[in-house]
């Protein structure tokens, strides 16, 4: 897919709440609320590329968000507290949907406390960080 089709997925990415969009050195991946269901998408800056979008259910949307939390952003961003966020999901219940959300909302509200620059988007503002690099 093209780079004009992830444009128009992230300027929509804030419509039924608030996405995980982060951006590294390669590609940027997203997470974006549908209802009861997330739209995953991944841009691959190189290759120029939209990889297929897959629609996941919270849990399985749960579990892909913490993998690119844990492993790539701990890989690609060098002062990243893995540890620190380990601590804060240990009060994650449950609920996978509320999980996803808490998670999301705490790396948004507090960006510093995970790393000086973390590459995230924190609002539909600062999108512009992403479609700068495509």
């Amino acid at each position: 897919m093209t780079k004009e089709k992830y444009i128009e997925l992230l300027n929509h990415a804030f419509d039924e709440g608030t996405p995980f969009i982060n951006v590294t050195e390669f590609y940027s991946f997203a997470l974006i609320p549908k209802g009861d269901k997330w739209l995953e998408a991944a841009y691959d800056f190189e290759e120029k590329n939209l990889d297929d979008t897959t629609e996941l259910d919270s849990e399985n949307a749960y579990y892909h968000f913490c993998e690119e939390i844990e492993k790539a952003m701990s890989d690609e961003v060098e002062d990243f507290m893995l540890i620190t966020w380990k601590e804060f999901k240990k009060g994650f219940g449950d609920d996978f949907s509320a999980n996803l959300k808490a998670g999301i909302v705490e790396l948004t509200s507090n960006p510093t406390k995970y790393s000086k620059n973390l590459p995230i988007v924190l609002n539909k503002d600062d999108l512009d960080k992403v479609i700068s690099k495509l």
